[in-house]
């Protein structure tokens, strides 16, 4: 190989790396380690293209798994399950009320300068606010409604579910291969 000129060049080479643990032992591991720095340069410009295109086709992929699966139910294929949710993200919509609700006597210069700097985006975080809602004596659920806001993204993401890891939910390693599921 005397240079990785195109992006066709650069992904033809993909096929010979695939799988492969060592690439030293490759047609592109010889190349790599002994080409001048020019070449690897004018190597890197095709390479982080096709980097670019196959990430614009998995993209595009995905918008369509992500629809089928919206629409039909999640899927399942050898151990990895294909699902959609709408992610949120939470905020304090009142946060000098939550700061005079945590720390009970402050003055509202004492507020204001913790809201300046925790910043407007700041989240408590979820369990230690639960642990002080019930040291406190109060429903973790009314506190949480109380103060937090939760903002829904506009759509469905795609969730790619490893069925082998202890923190996939039981409603998916119980699935059978092929198999759709729908939320009821």
């Amino acid at each position: 190989m005397e240079n990785i000129k195109s992006v066709s060049d650069a992904l033809d080479l993909t096929k010979e790396v695939y799988g492969v643990d060592d690439m030293e032992n490759t047609e592109v591991g010889e190349f790599i380690s002994s080409a001048p720095l020019e070449n690897l340069v004018v190597a890197r410009l095709p390479i982080s293209s096709a980097q670019d295109a196959t990430k614009k086709v998995k993209a595009f992929t995905d918008s369509y798994i992500s629809k089928d699966v919206s629409e039909k139910g999640s899927y399942k294929l050898g151990d990895t399950v294909f699902h959609t949710s709408k992610s949120y993200k939470y905020k304090v919509p009142e946060l000098p009320n939550f700061f005079k609700w945590l720390l009970g006597d402050i003055t509202d210069e004492q507020v204001q300068t913790l809201c300046a700097i925790v910043g407007p985006t700041f989240v408590p975080k979820l369990r230690a606010l639960d642990a002080i809602a019930s040291k406190r004596g109060r429903r973790t659920e009314v506190i949480r409604d109380t103060f937090l806001e939760r903002n829904f993204a506009e759509s469905a993401s795609l969730q790619i579910i490893n069925c082998n890891t202890a923190s996939a939910p039981k409603w998916a390693t119980s699935m059978e291969e092929g198999e759709r599921y729908v939320r009821s």
